[in-house]
């Protein structure tokens, strides 16, 4: 890789022409860049601050290197993948917790950079426009999140991200299998990552045949296999089941149709104007050519959706952002001159660096006001829920102490409450996983699958 000349700065024309001259050393050194030195900085205002979630998948790969169970002495709704990565950190962490906090943000950062990276590629082998994949790749920043919160520790959105985006490049490269892999382990950390999947087998399929579908979910099921085999063998295949299929399906929040929307501008601010620049550049690619574009429009809609399903913060929007980043770099395509797309460029940063002020302070008008409505309008996420038991310590204590809890809800978030709450189950059991319902497991499902029961 060949050092870049000097940034030109005496005109855009030129910023322009030096930033497709040096595309890839510009993706690769601004994403790790940017993400690694915000990483920094945030770190030195807190360090070794850990966030409750990250906490959670940090101690429990320490926790199942001694002794601890999976969905049986930890109760968590997320696949399982996200403890698997956690395991090999705790192991190489050699039980000191604050390495493996530093190792833990060192995954994030390089998840989170990758990702981007991804993004970028993607947005290149898709238009064969340099300058449009640097579009794409600079508008993931808008989930501001992705910056602002690795120093606080690992989460699974994180690799989902990175594996995702990874699918859809290797999609067009044709390289299916790959491909499958990826969307799989997308799944495997995240499981609104398998929406990505079933994409990802329609788009091998359009642009390989059966032969690409096929291969696709030969490398999907692969994962698939290796990582429910585990609770297969030891007997966990029902806490497994308990715990990552139903607890998602009961834990959906509450929300009005305007709380939600107003969440929306609370959480993204003005990065929210980024929707209709996607959806002009899926207008636009689609009228011209919609062989080629129409999984990014059909990726873009669907993740929209997830506003109604999920959504506790920016970062949930990740895989949405993916499309709507791609839909960012196809209008640049579609612009092709370069005075355009340096104006939509230039604007895309402004919009940047005003989502970075509205997500780190009040300093620009109608946050406090924007959060004040959503207040007004919002109902709890769920009707009465359990108290703690009395002198539950912090996940954060948990996590330093290295503490190995008696209940296997110890991290006692508002979904598991509420899942035990309404299935008849306790927070105070010392193991997890049981079955919930009187009817055995299997001809439960088979009714649950059956449209006429």
């Amino acid at each position: 890789m060949e050092f870049p000349d000097a940034v030109p700065v005496d005109s855009t024309r030129e910023l322009h022409d030096w930033l497709v001259d040096n595309w890839w050393v510009v993706l690769v050194a601004g994403s790790v860049g940017v993400v690694g030195l915000a990483t920094v900085v945030k770190f030195a205002g807190s360090p070794f601050y850990i966030h409750k979630d990250s906490a959670l998948f940090q101690h429990g790969g320490w926790y199942i290197l001694n002794g601890g169970t999976l969905y049986v002495d930890i109760w968590d709704l997320k696949p399982p993948l996200i403890y698997w990565v956690s395991a090999v950190l705790a192991l190489l962490s050699f039980g000191n917790m604050a390495v493996l906090q530093i190792y833990g943000i060192i995954a994030a950062v390089a998840a989170i950079s990758g990702g981007i990276i991804f993004v970028g590629l993607t947005a290149h082998r898709l238009t064969d426009d340099r300058f449009a994949a640097l579009v794409a790749a600079g508008s993931m920043l808008l989930v501001t999140s992705l910056y602002t919160f690795p120093y606080a520790g690992i989460r699974p959105k994180y690799f989902a991200f990175l594996c995702g985006a990874g699918a859809l490049y290797f999609a067009l490269e044709d390289r299916s299998l790959a491909s499958g892999v990826a969307a799989a382990l997308a799944a495997g950390f995240w499981q609104l990552g398998g929406l990505l999947a079933f994409l990802v087998v329609a788009i091998n399929a359009d642009r390989g045949g059966a032969r690409g579908a096929g291969r696709t979910i030969a490398g999907g099921l692969v994962v698939t296999v290796l990582t429910v085999l585990p609770f297969v063998l030891t007997g966990r295949t029902i806490p497994l089941f308990v715990e990552v299929v139903l607890g998602p399906i009961y834990g959906v929040e509450r929300y009005t149709l305007v709380g939600r929307l107003l969440t929306l501008i609370v959480e993204l601010g003005p990065g929210l104007l980024l929707v209709p620049i996607a959806f002009a550049g899926y207008a636009l690619a689609i009228r011209r050519d919609w062989r080629t574009y129409w999984w990014v429009a059909a990726g873009g809609g669907l993740y929209s959706l997830q506003i109604f399903l999920e959504f506790q913060g920016t970062i949930e929007l990740v895989l949405f952002f993916v499309f709507l980043a791609l839909g960012a770099g196809v209008l640049t395509a579609e612009l092709s001159v370069p005075s355009r797309q340096s104006t939509l460029a230039g604007v895309l940063v402004v919009l940047i660096l005003l989502s970075g002020l509205w997500a780190e302070s009040s300093a620009i008008p109608g946050n406090d006001a924007a959060v004040d409505l959503q207040q007004d309008h919002d109902i709890p996420n769920y009707e009465d829920l359990p108290p703690d038991p009395p002198n539950s310590p912090s996940m954060q204590e948990i996590y330093w102490e290295k503490q190995k809890p008696d209940n296997c809800h110890y991290r006692l978030g508002h979904k598991q409450k509420y899942f035990e709450m309404v299935t008849g189950g306790s927070i105070h059991k010392t193991t997890c996983g049981q079955w919930p319902y009187d009817q055995e497991p299997l001809p439960w499902l088979l009714d649950a699958l059956n449209p006429l029961s």
